[in-house]
């Protein structure tokens, strides 16, 4: 049975508690520390969904009490490791004199994932120090890093930190198994979760940019599919190509190809090929 550890640590910000609220519920306050997007619902049972880098937290509320205490759970979508609100993070805001001490306690870790965390938000909570008491931290540059290798040359004098997220999330054959798994089983939510904003895709009949475009045209075949069959693939770098049956209830359609793009653990772009009068759903007489 995994054992679980948890990390806590505490700050003093000269902003008082009714401020330091507003980045830890809205989406405009979270993204000024952690992460590049955010879609937060600050209610019990509210979204609470961040991408840090293409790695996308997603968790809910799970107690929000006004300018005192919130309370999140914490996971990654993909991660069989630390999967949705596994864990859970709790923020404390306490009125002090000149300003609010925020005492923060991340829980219910694997103790695997503990130090990763740990260094993470020491990344992090200086960023919520500065936001909150008016500065500008600057656009969020947290990436997940491998651990350099020894060399005969000296090493920086700053120490490249490592992730809270593992670098094997963001694989690109690893995200594009994970897209494929929740297209084919109809949650098109989570096929949505690693896909670019600015995605761009070509396809018979098809030359569309951005996700909602995206989002309409993946989302129109998923009720007919059961599943793929595999026929190969390959990757090279940050480009993957799979060859592909696409199953539906009745029968199997004619092979389908398509070559993505991946960076930063987001698909940004597709190119799909395959027969779209014995594919696509029928239009309307």
């Amino acid at each position: 049975m995994t054992e679980l550890s948890q990390f806590s640590h505490s700050i003093d910000i000269a902003a008082p508690p009714r401020v330091v609220f507003t980045f830890l519920t809205t989406e405009e306050g979270m993204t000024a520390w952690m992460g590049q997007f955010a879609e937060l619902d600050p209610r019990q049972g509210g979204r609470f969904a961040v991408d840090i880098s293409g790695y996308p937290v997603r968790g809910q509320y799970l107690h929000v009490e006004p300018f005192s205490r919130v309370v999140v759970s914490w996971g990654f979508a993909g991660s069989d490791d630390l999967p949705p609100g596994a864990s859970t993070v709790e923020f404390r805001l306490i009125e002090i004199e000149g300003g609010t001490r925020v005492e923060i306690t991340h829980s219910d870790l694997p103790d695997s994932e503990v130090p990763g965390h740990a260094e993470g938000w020491e990344h992090f909570i200086p960023r919520l120090h500065e936001a909150a008491e008016g500065g500008r931290p600057g656009p969020d540059s947290w990436l997940p890093r491998s651990a350099p290798e020894p060399a005969p040359a000296p090493a920086p004098a700053s120490p490249t930190p490592r992730s809270i997220m593992t670098e094997s999330m963001a694989n690109p054959t690893t995200v594009i198994q994970r897209y494929h798994r929740a297209w084919t089983s109809g949650d098109i939510d989570s096929a949505m979760d690693l896909v670019a904003d600015d995605i761009t895709c070509r396809a018979p009949g098809i030359d569309l940019t951005g996700k909602d475009q995206y989002r309409e045209f993946i989302g129109g075949f998923a009720p007919a599919l059961t599943g793929l069959v595999d026929i190969a693939s390959f990757a090279e770098g940050e480009r993957v190509a799979l060859f592909y049956y696409p199953q539906t209830a009745v029968t199997s359609t004619t092979p389908a190809a398509e070559c993505f793009t991946v960076e930063n653990g987001l698909i940004t772009d597709s190119v799909l090929i395959f027969d779209r009068l014995s594919f696509a759903p029928p239009e309307a007489s």
